[in-house]
């Protein structure tokens, strides 16, 4: 039986606005498996991007628990989160997040690096064949369309074999040619793996394609289906 990967127990999370706090996510609670595929859906500005930086641990909530493969990275600090994010997660971001200065193989390489893994240049350069970009392996992101830096950047979450990938809107700055190429490399990445996949998107498309769907609705969650 599958275990669960993620457990996220009452989840709040708010902003402050002038003098008052803003609620973005209420009472957020849900389970994940390992090896599932997860599409969180809602409209713009129901959470959807506040949800997976605090699943991911790249932000904190305000109340509630975030356990992360049987860590509570609730309250850990910036030096006990990073290793965790490091090797249990890869996040894949709409806006790409490149290095400027690095090359598209040092870009995939520098998570490795930080754990100082011999192999990172090896590593790189099979997930560039894999994605069809070992040409392109000494260019610089400006050198790059959008969807090739998606590719890299699909590369770089993915080098240190991370249990659970992260994705905030992947194909949104995209036209749909490479959308949908984008998609169905994450979706084969994640058969070939069995790595847990967490997408934030408005596709609809895509939340077909899911495991389950989990719909966000002015920071609730308005209903859970398997598809």
């Amino acid at each position: 039986m599958s275990k669960n990967i993620l457990e996220v127990e009452c989840l709040y999370k708010s902003f402050p606005l002038g003098d008052q706090e803003i609620d973005v996510l209420r009472g957020v609670s849900l389970t994940v498996t390992e090896g599932e595929f997860i599409v969180i859906s809602g409209s713009s500005g129901s959470g959807k991007t506040t949800l997976l930086g605090l699943l991911s641990g790249l932000d904190r909530p305000s109340r509630g628990n975030v356990h992360l493969d049987g860590h509570n990275i609730t309250h850990f600090n910036e030096d006990q989160l990073a290793p965790v994010r490091n090797e249990l997660t890869g996040f894949v971001f709409q806006a790409f997040h490149l290095i400027p200065s690095l090359s598209a193989l040092e870009n995939i390489m520098f998570p490795a690096e930080l754990r100082k893994d011999k192999y990172a240049e090896q590593k790189a350069q099979e997930l560039l064949v894999r994605v069809g970009l070992s040409h392109r392996q000494g260019n610089f992101p400006s050198q790059m369309s959008g969807g090739e830096q998606q590719r890299v950047a699909i590369c770089r979450a993915l080098i240190n074999t991370p249990k659970i990938v992260f994705a905030d809107e992947p194909t949104g700055n995209l036209d749909s040619e490479n959308s949908d190429a984008i998609v169905e490399l994450l979706l084969e990445l994640h058969k070939d793996r069995k790595t847990t996949l967490i997408i934030a998107t408005h596709s609809h498309s895509l939340a077909e394609r899911a495991d389950r769907v989990i719909r966000l609705h002015d920071g609730e969650l308005a209903d859970r289906n398997v598809l």
